[in-house]
């Protein structure tokens, strides 16, 4: 009995597989795509991944050396003029540097105005005295002098009385003399090297204050250009750092917008100053740009910036192709958004270098 079971088993699993294998190369069902398909318009052309950017670029802005943050300026969406505030750093350091370098200019000045006020009224009367009480010594000694000389000429005195007496005129001779170059050297005042060498030094006072306030502006960034704040990365209170690839801020002018399409090295023999282009947006609403070539930026890159396809190459080199954004678009564009780019391949004269078309 358990053998005619194990047949008719057999036999209906045979009958199974043979239903399946001749059902097999019954076609899937076909299900619709969620959104349409990006297709190249043209018969023959190229596609390329576009980023959406502010023509005349968009602008990194960093700071000029780490610090704390004590203001922010600006916001997103803020439009700014070339010179506007964006944010500012600590300065406290450049602040009291400052204190000290003013008040250094000011005993520099102070050195001057001492040199002006020379002679000292009250340094003149002793010295007058001083010459005077030398003069009349001299005086006093040189009459000696004669009587010693006299006397000696009768036979009442002798050479050594003689030579003692000239010593001592000669002495208050040097002593007049001396007393009379201290009171000159007063009344002349200051001496002009003096005053030279105060002059320089109150000016280079004056540059130290000069310097300390162009680094103290340095620690407010400001815009370098017109536009509109498209991103803002810091806050007050935050340290800011000087690394370009993550900026502080993102400025651009967004009065017209350009697309930057990654040609591959490949392909970009088929770009021309003639070829047609459009770009189509990504997401549930897709919408078509046209575009019209501005430049082929004549410098082969990395290619960095992937589109996601999983046959997309990455061991290939890209030229840049500006392309300016016409007419209306039906949904927004923002700079640094993916669109794909397709240009129409043409024959003929082909465009080199940063040379613009015609």
């Amino acid at each position: 009995m358990a053998r005619w079971i194990t047949i008719i088993l057999s036999v209906v699993g045979l009958a199974v597989g043979v239903y399946a294998v001749s059902t097999a190369d019954t076609p899937p069902v076909s299900l619709p795509l969620a959104r349409p398909a990006a297709v190249n318009p043209y018969a023959r052309g190229v596609s390329a991944l576009g980023l959406v950017e502010p023509t005349g670029r968009d602008v990194g802005v960093v700071a000029p050396e780490p610090g704390l943050v004590v203001g922010v300026h600006a916001g997103v969406g803020d439009r700014v003029k070339k010179g506007d505030a964006l944010f500012e750093l600590d300065s406290r350091a450049l602040r009291a540097e400052l204190l000290r370098a003013e008040a250094a200019v000011a005993l520099a000045q102070a050195e001057i105005d001492r040199w002006h006020a020379l002679p000292r009224t009250e340094d003149v009367p002793p010295l007058e005295a001083a010459v005077a009480r030398a003069r009349a010594l001299l005086k006093d000694r040189e009459e000696n002098l004669k009587a010693t000389q006299d006397a000696a000429a009768r036979g009442g005195g002798n050479e050594r009385e003689v030579s003692s007496a000239t010593f001592a005129v000669e002495a208050a001779r040097a002593e007049a003399a001396r007393a009379e170059a201290d009171l000159a050297k007063v009344k002349a005042g200051g001496w002009r090297p003096d005053l030279a060498v105060a002059e320089a030094a109150l000016a280079q006072r004056r540059a130290e204050v000069e310097a300390l306030k162009v680094l103290m502006d340095r620690l407010v960034v400001r815009s370098p250009r017109d536009g509109v704040v498209l991103r803002r990365e810091i806050e007050a209170g935050e340290y800011a750092g000087t690394d370009r690839r993550t900026p502080a801020m993102i400025v651009g002018d967004l009065a017209k917008l350009s697309v930057r399409a990654q040609v591959d090295e490949e392909d970009i023999a088929l770009v021309t100053a003639r070829s047609r282009a459009v770009a189509r947006t990504r997401g549930a609403a897709s919408a078509e740009v046209r575009l019209k070539l501005t430049r082929i930026e004549p410098y082969a890159r990395p290619k960095r910036d992937l589109a996601g396809d999983n046959l997309e190459r990455v061991d290939t080199r890209v030229i840049d192709v500006v392309f300016e954004v016409e007419g209306e678009v039906a949904t927004p564009l923002y700079p640094g958004q993916a669109v794909d780019v397709f240009i129409e391949a043409t024959a003929g004269e082909g465009m080199t270098g940063a040379t613009k078309p015609s």
